[in-house]
């Protein structure tokens, strides 16, 4: 009988100290607030917290943490991208995530009209100049020695000036 009751005890003191309950401000050395005043990141009340205190919106079930001057998100969504595309047509460029929702990005106001200019050099084609024929005019006096790298022209590369036109360099050759 006294071996039963020993027993007994052993077990209910087991289950006694196995209903531990964990704190998070035993975890983390701060305290955890709540209620409904911080609704956005960046938001400066309540005022008052430590850096690293918690603050859970009881309304949204958003957590916030305290950096040392705002409440700020605690985690980020991490969606993956399925797919990316780009319609040239209505320049929209749609990306689909893997929760089935979609973000379209209207790309219009980057788009030009396929010309690059300057006062040197002029690259001109349709909205498609990467992908298509361009047209390269090099203005008047643009390509000067000074712009030429060294060796970039060699004198098997340059056109005869015609008759009674004379070509002297220093090339050897």
């Amino acid at each position: 009988m006294k071996k039963g009751i020993v027993i007994i005890m052993f077990l209910i003191s087991g289950f006694a100290l196995a209903q531990t309950t964990v704190n998070l401000e035993d975890q983390c050395n701060c305290e955890v607030l709540s209620g409904t005043v911080v609704t956005t990141p960046g938001t400066t009340a309540p005022t008052g917290a430590d850096a690293g205190d918690i603050y859970v919106n009881t309304n949204s079930g958003t957590i916030y943490f305290w950096d040392g001057d705002s409440w700020e998100l605690t985690s980020t969504d991490s969606q993956q991208l399925q797919v990316f595309s780009f319609n040239p047509v209505n320049n929209q460029l749609t990306l689909t995530l893997e929760n089935g929702g979609t973000f379209n990005a209207d790309l219009s106001s980057l788009a030009g009209d396929g010309n690059i200019t300057s006062n040197t050099i002029d690259v001109n084609g349709d909205v498609n100049a990467l992908l298509g024929d361009v047209i390269l005019e090099i203005g008047d006096d643009a390509v000067t020695n000074a712009k030429l790298a060294d060796n970039a022209v060699q004198t098997e590369n340059i056109l005869s000036g015609g008759n009674d036109k004379v070509l002297v360099t220093d090339a050897v050759g």
